[in-house]
């Protein structure tokens, strides 16, 4: 990262949320606890959605940048759709991660910004111009980059495919973006499978 001195780096009221971005609503937690089913998630740290397929349901959620013990949290955005989240297992298992590294490697510049451009947008959604003054708690939401990389020590990290998928579609650009068309192929089912799951509940989204 450029910027050296936290307290001279991003303000938050200086920034702006992405237009694309959905309120979260109720039929939203429903769907979002399915959707989750099999990982730790607390439906409340998500402050918005950030991608939804033609379906209406949520595919990518903005997570707020602290638990609700105050203590950081540095993922922002998280990958909730069933059919990507197949899908990137899928490329992982065939070491696609080591090739986006490589990708990563030879555009260091756009994938600086990236990371920065993340930082921004994680402090921006935490809406406070006073963070703690606890080191840790400035360095972790100011600081690193995507999903909490540190970019000094790991430029060219990737972490896993759905960290990237999902920041890609959460901010709407991504140094990678061909790359992750490419290899990704359709960004949704065909088939509707959150719709068929919830095709008999109350809380069904048209």
């Amino acid at each position: 990262m450029t910027c050296r001195d936290i307290k001279n780096c991003f303000k938050p009221e200086e920034l702006s949320l992405p237009a694309f971005w959905s309120a979260k609503t109720e039929k939203d937690d429903r769907v979002l606890a399915w959707q989750m089913r099999n990982r730790r998630f607390d439906v409340s740290s998500v402050t918005a959605v950030a991608k939804r397929c033609a379906h209406g349901f949520p595919q990518v959620i903005v997570s707020y940048p602290f638990s609700k013990s105050g203590n950081p949290f540095p993922t922002l955005f998280w990958l909730t759709c069933p059919f990507l989240d197949r899908r990137c297992g899928e490329l992982e298992s065939q070491h696609m991660i080591a090739e986006l590294e490589e990708l990563f490697a030879q555009t260091p510049a756009p994938v600086k910004k990236m990371h920065e451009d993340y930082a921004a947008l994680r402090l921006s959604v935490a809406k406070t111009a006073h963070i703690s003054d606890e080191p840790k708690i400035k360095y972790t939401v100011s600081m690193l980059g995507v999903g909490g990389i540190d970019t000094h020590s790991a430029p060219n990290a990737v972490k896993c495919l759905h960290l990237q998928t999902a920041t890609w579609l959460g901010m709407g650009k991504h140094p990678a973006e061909f790359w992750l068309k490419q290899k990704l192929g359709p960004l949704e089912c065909a088939s509707g499978k959150c719709a068929a799951a919830f095709q008999n509940d109350r809380f069904f989204i048209s």
